[in-house]
């Protein structure tokens, strides 16, 4: 099978069936500016800027971070949410060769002094109201500068206010900015953003790096605890553009992509400001995800493509559902000729089906992952399939692996075969920053010398070559040497009408390895609890082998979740030996006897 399904059994090598661009992601926006100049590039706030306004503010701040000492190859850590200066800052350093660290304005401060310490920065750029973190991570690292960012500008007069108080705040009831200010003891020094750009020259240096230089280091471990930072090179992320594309078969200079998902997440990166810039779309650019300003802007400007992520989807569907029926009406008439694609964490099919039967649009899920740039799959714009994460990507080879250490890879992706899916492409990144044992473990080479990616997914393909996540390799719960998968039965207990949220971790036990204990969000008090269990249990007994089904149901509040919607596992493994009190087993005459029989 050729490398556009993306089939490989031998691990041969394939030919490529695209083209690629062969200049770096700084000179996109010159080629966008080149052809689509007048185009607005960026609408924001009731602001608009056109491809060539975005090129002359990025070409100004490139060649004031120049005078700055910030050189090729010198990294630049960037904790910005979505603004036009997030945009114009990532597009300077790459004019100059320099290296994105790209990190957001919600990493905690420890978090981000081990960033600082792996990644070593010459240059901050960060919003105003991190001030105090910025300057106590700084404290380990004298020598460096930063740059802030302020958003008080764009605010209406009556938020300005607002936006002050949090700013004298967050300085300790010191108004002003932080220009000039020194970290103690170091040679540090902060100015602002528009200081800079004000007093820089309208050209910058002329760098061009090489397409296997880095462009983007991207931290990553959001759902394992474990900082990691993958080196994403230029070839990488055209790559991925590129595959995106000619998936989307975007129009050149007539596209409006809603840009709600966050840029410092790689998905909010590739889908939102590369494909964009790559195609000479209109960025219709949020900050932060409020449903009803998602809303506003869908029914004035009518995005044609709309990339989501489930946490994004949700609150979607129940505002459709909730809000005033004349504004529903505007928004699904204004969705009718767009694109929505979903990705970050997994869409549920009751939740892709709400959505269709709510706006008349199926929902095409993708799948990828920091390390991959981050798309691997997606499904077909035309005819996705509900539940599936699609096709793999043009140029993209998969092969299937083992389960166990001592498992032999699966000879073939056919109907049905499971194993975990390994990735081969131009989009997987080369490794992890000083990080060669994770590397290794997720990085290996055929014979043939090509590099595989391990996601560390189980996945199932289908008679015609779609495939379906059903776990993560780490999850699978050993319960008395059968395997369980916590996301069937997480998707199984989601289909009850009174749970909102739902997760599955296994929790160690003497007599069976492992037992199988979810935890229940139902958002509202549970007063009938037997009644409930009863009721959960029936459902899973009803789709689940006998030895899936939970021993043990915990009903808690909420679940730990990533900005992006992706569970965190980890956090509910922390405390999985200490069990709340506020659970329900299930009894051992209705359900301890599984474990018997497999004894």
């Amino acid at each position: 099978m050729d490398g556009q399904n993306g089939h490989s059994e031998s691990g041969k090598v394939f030919e490529s069936t695209l083209q690629y661009p062969t200049t770096p992601l700084g000179q996109l926006l010159d080629q966008s500016a080149q052809r689509f100049g007048n185009t607005d590039a960026i609408m924001y706030c009731d602001q608009r800027w056109t491809y060539d306004q975005l090129l002359q503010n990025a070409n100004r701040l490139a060649a004031g971070l120049a005078l700055q000492g910030v050189l090729k190859g010198d990294r630049v850590l960037m904790t910005l949410p979505n603004c036009p200066e997030f945009i114009i800052c990532f597009m300077a350093v790459q004019k100059l060769g320099g290296i994105v660290v790209n990190a957001g304005p919600l990493m905690g401060g420890d978090d981000l002094q081990q960033l600082m310490a792996m990644t070593t920065p010459k240059l901050i750029i960060a919003i105003d109201l991190q001030f105090p973190m910025i300057v106590g991570c700084c404290q380990r690292n004298t020598n460096v500068n930063w740059l802030s960012v302020s958003l008080k500008d764009y605010q209406p007069i009556w938020k300005r206010l607002g936006y002050r108080a949090k700013l004298i705040q967050a300085r300790g009831g010191e108004s002003g900015h932080a220009e000039g200010v020194t970290v103690d003891g170091g040679s540090g020094y902060s100015m602002r953003l528009e200081e800079l750009l004000a007093h820089s020259p309208a050209r910058p240096p002329s760098v061009v790096p090489e397409l296997d230089d880095t462009a983007v280091l991207q931290p990553t471990g959001g759902t394992s605890g474990t900082l990691k930072v993958a080196i994403l090179s230029h070839r990488n992320l055209l790559a991925n553009v590129t595959q995106l594309s000619t998936l989307v078969r975007l129009r050149p200079g007539q596209d409006r992509i809603l840009s709600v998902l966050p840029m410092f997440h790689v998905y909010g990166l590739s889908t939102c400001l590369f494909t964009a810039i790559f195609n000479a779309a209109t960025m219709l650019l949020l900050t932060r995800f409020r449903v009803n300003d998602m809303l506003d802007v869908i029914c004035r400007h009518k995005p044609t493509v709309l990339p989501l992520a489930p946490a994004i989807i949700e609150p979607m569907c129940k505002a459709l559902e909730s809000g005033p029926e004349k504004r529903s009406i505007e928004v699904i008439a204004a969705l009718q000729s767009t694109i929505i694609t979903s990705g970050a964490a997994p869409l549920l099919p009751k939740t892709s089906r709400r959505f269709c039967e709510l706006t008349g649009i199926q929902i095409a899920q993708g799948y990828g992952l920091t390390e991959a740039s981050p798309v691997t799959h997606a499904n077909p714009i035309d005819k996705p399939r509900v539940g599936s994460i699609g096709l793999p990507l043009p140029d993209t080879q998969v092969r299937l692996g083992g389960l166990d250490q001592d498992d032999e890879d699966v000879a073939a992706v056919g109907d049905n075969a499971t194993g975990e899916l390994l990735v081969c492409g131009p989009q997987v990144m080369s490794s992890y920053i000083d990080n060669p044992e994770e590397t290794q473990r997720m990085i290996s080479f055929d014979e043939h010398g090509q590099k595989w990616l391990h996601t560390g997914d189980i996945v199932r393909v289908d008679a015609d070559g779609f495939y379906y996540v059903i776990d993560r390799c780490k999850d699978m719960i050993n319960r008395g040497g059968l395997k369980v998968y916590p996301r069937q039965v997480e998707n199984v207990i989601k289909t009850h009408e009174r749970v909102i949220d739902a997760a599955v971790i296994g929790r160690d036990d003497p007599v069976q390895t492992q037992i199988v204990v979810a935890m229940v969000v139902t958002g509202k008090p549970v007063v009938d609890r037997e009644g409930l269990v009863a009721s959960l249990r029936s459902l899973c007994r009803e789709h689940l082998a006998p030895y899936a089904v939970p021993e043990v149901i915990e009903f808690v509040k909420e679940l730990p979740h990533t900005a992006l919607g992706k569970l965190q596992k980890y956090r509910l493994r922390e405390d999985a030996q200490s069990p709340a009190e506020d659970k329900i087993s299930f009894g051992p005459d209705q359900d301890l006897h599984v474990a018997k029989d497999i004894h």
